[in-house]
């Protein structure tokens, strides 16, 4: 059953922040009546900080949009809620997600994305492999995961990137033992030790080696090289096509609160435990310390999403009738908007690689 949480903005922050954002209550009753109201639903992790900063922070009021944020567990769960029409806009991974979404008909488009890495053709900062040391795991030989019961969740990037760990160090995955566990889940399982590795993404990550102390296995975390790992704001490209003006004022949102998010890790977490059940502050400063909040789309990117869509298809993880192209990806209209005219937003990120050989994080 799919999890899906409306999440209402807080009393106490709107209290606290109103006078200085001009949120809800403080917009005039005839505005009030013109906000357009869109529904965004994101995934319950670290990726989506930028949405929920962009609520608190009132980004999204100034542009005259109310957004009602909705979690759920993973980027299949929101494409079919975006099939289903319970939100016009979701938040996904522009490579896996999307390229497993289009090979099924389900005609999603990236639109803005906000985690980013762009001077790298693949990075997944947010990822991780993370094993116990009692089950005879060491980092520094590979081969002892081979055979080993790993939590993973089936068809997410995480899985991809374990796969691709596993490719790379030529080891046999079919030789494990892949159960899989929702990400929330992933801490506790491998703490009481009913699995003896997992493949998180953030916060988990930085929860569960906080939590196994000594005897956590820090195997993969935060690798290039082994999956395009982009995360953004998408939607049906025939929608996209008719929504432009309204794309372009969320994703001036969004731009703000990728810029906020990179210049105030500690604010940002702070929003992030308001809407993560459970969430631990200093968890999520850490994990925070391993993601890339770059919205630009450089040739890196647009190379390392077409590759890894078409090794998810060599792989044999989806099936396609034909090569994928950027243009399957994402559609960059709104964002060339954004960045010509709130150049503010994009001013402390450094210059973007003009061609494939000066990009990082070659996939292997």
């Amino acid at each position: 059953m799919r999890r899906i949480r409306a999440v209402p903005l807080h009393l106490a922050a709107l209290c606290a922040l109103g006078p200085v954002l001009g949120l809800f209550s403080q917009v005039p009753e005839a505005r009030a009546q013109e906000m357009k109201e869109v529904t965004f639903i994101v995934v319950n992790n670290l990726f989506s900080t930028p949405a929920f900063v962009a609520v608190e922070n009132g980004y999204w009021t100034t542009q005259g949009l109310n957004v009602k944020i909705k979690l759920t567990s993973s980027g299949r769960q929101v494409t079919q809620s975006l099939q289903a029409g319970e939100a016009q806009l979701g938040h996904a991974a522009l490579s896996t997600t999307t390229a497993s979404a289009r090979a099924s008909g389900n005609m999603l488009k990236g639109v803005m994305a906000y985690y980013n890495a762009a001077e790298f053709i693949a990075k997944a900062g947010g990822r991780a492999i993370i094993a116990r040391k009692d089950r005879g795991i060491d980092a520094a030989n590979p081969m002892t995961m081979e055979g080993k019961k790993i939590g993973y969740l089936k068809g997410s990037t995480n899985d991809v990137y374990l796969r691709a760990w596993f490719k790379r160090e030529k080891l046999d995955i079919s030789k494990s033992e892949l159960i899989n566990v929702p990400v929330e889940n992933m801490p506790i399982t491998l703490v009481q030790g009913q699995v003896d590795a997992v493949a998180p993404w953030e916060p988990y990550t930085a929860q569960v080696v906080r939590e196994l102390g000594p005897n956590a296995v820090v195997v993969s975390r935060g690798e290039a090289s082994l999956v395009s790992d982009i995360i953004g704001v998408v939607a049906h490209e025939s929608w996209i096509g008719k929504n432009y003006d309204l794309l372009e004022k969320f994703s001036v949102g969004i731009a703000q609160a990728a810029q906020f998010v990179r210049q105030n890790a500690k604010g940002a977490a702070e929003i992030d435990s308001r809407y993560l059940d459970g969430l631990n502050v200093t968890d999520a400063i850490e994990a925070l310390k391993w993601l890339s909040w770059d919205p630009r789309i450089s040739v890196c990117t647009s190379e390392g999403l077409v590759q890894t869509g078409n090794d998810m298809v060599k792989d044999g993880l989806i099936k396609m009738n034909r090569p994928f192209t950027a243009d399957d990806f994402y559609d960059d209209t709104v964002l060339k908007r954004v960045m010509e005219k709130q150049p503010q937003f994009f001013s402390d990120l450094p210059p973007l690689p003009k061609s494939l050989t000066e990009c990082k994080g070659r996939l292997n």
